[in-house]
């Protein structure tokens, strides 16, 4: 037993209290990375089927629930119609030059939520068409001023609808990240743009010659990839090189439509099913490959991902690529 020299128990000196700040661990045996995001564990979950407006933070009129805005359409002097805000369980935030948090790398970024609609919607579907456009097109517009700041590599926008997809508040919202890294699987997708051929391109003539275009819109195909994960994936891209969304604003009206179709298919063929879809750019920073095309991954979570999938990285549909594109055709 240890003493103080007066007869009484020395205390066991306090440990400072954990570090909230997100960090990035890292496997160099995998090799893998992870965002450790202490604050996440608070994020308020709505049960299944019990969504209510009551307390929903992304209704309109509760607008003292979240962080102030970013960005706000059509404007202050007006009813919004979507809002940017900062997300308050991050994965990534602003740090300070030089700041640390231990063993860890500091996880320096941005990480905000697009409010879609201010009505307690819980499908995109239930949104007008119009103000469907609004929101992509702030979305855009945010992207933009992202790939302004000179301290981020890489930004995308993701949507998790429903449990299984993720998603912890059903009130319809997609989230707006930018990375100080590229991150591995977008680095992989460089690295196959920057060979001699141009695989945007096979990809579009061996789609329309597989009979797995599902519609388009101006310059925008959306189509089923070869292998595609779970039945009814679909992919949205340019026909031509376009390196950014935040910088091709002629495809940003049809990016919401085809959304919006392939969305509504999707529903008729498997009425209820959830589904995650996220938009792969090239990176903000050095040479930007000449055949690379942005392109977002509609996936839907019609099973559960097993130890198969976890253990090889390869993935099992009861839907081949032809099929489910005849289906979301019809």
């Amino acid at each position: 037993m240890s003493g103080n020299g007066d007869g009484s128990r020395s205390r066991p000196a306090e440990e400072p209290p954990p570090d909230p700040r997100p960090r990035l661990a890292h496997d160099r045996a995998v090799p893998r990375t992870v965002f450790v995001a202490p604050r996440r564990a608070a994020r308020p979950i709505d049960t299944p089927g019990d969504s209510s407006a009551a307390d929903c933070p992304f209704c309109a009129g509760h607008e003292h629930l979240t962080p102030d805005e970013v960005l706000r359409f059509p404007g202050p002097a007006a009813a919004w119609v979507a809002r940017i805000i900062p997300n308050r369980y991050p994965v990534v935030e602003a740090f300070a030059a030089g700041s640390t948090t231990g063993s860890d790398t500091p996880a320096h970024g941005v990480h905000e939520v697009l409010v879609e609609s201010p009505d307690h919607q819980t499908s995109i579907l239930g949104i007008d068409p119009v103000a469907w456009r609004a929101a992509w097109s702030l979305c855009q517009r945010r992207l933009a001023q992202l790939a302004e700041r000179g301290d981020l590599a890489w930004t995308t926008v993701f949507k998790n609808s429903g449990p299984a997809a993720g998603a912890s508040l059903a009130h319809v919202h997609s989230q707006i990240v930018g990375l100080a890294f590229v991150p591995p699987l977008a680095v992989a997708e460089l690295d196959l743009a920057g060979g001699v051929a141009d695989p945007f391109a096979d990809l579009l003539t061996a789609a329309a010659a597989d009979d797995r275009i599902v519609a388009t819109a101006a310059d925008l195909v959306a189509l089923v990839p070869p292998a595609p994960r779970q039945p009814y994936e679909t992919w949205i891209l340019p026909r031509h090189p376009r390196p950014h969304l935040h910088a091709d604003a002629g495809s940003v009206g049809a990016l919401a439509d085809l959304t919006r179709l392939v969305v509504g298919r999707l529903e008729h063929l498997a009425p209820g099913a959830d589904y995650n879809w996220w938009l792969h750019q090239a990176p903000l920073v050095g040479l930007l490959p000449a055949r690379w095309h942005w392109h977002l991954e509609i996936l839907p979570r019609l099973s559960g991902f097993a130890g198969f999938e976890l253990a090889t990285g390869c993935h099992v549909t009861t839907a081949g690529a032809t099929e489910s594109a005849r289906q979301l055709r019809a």
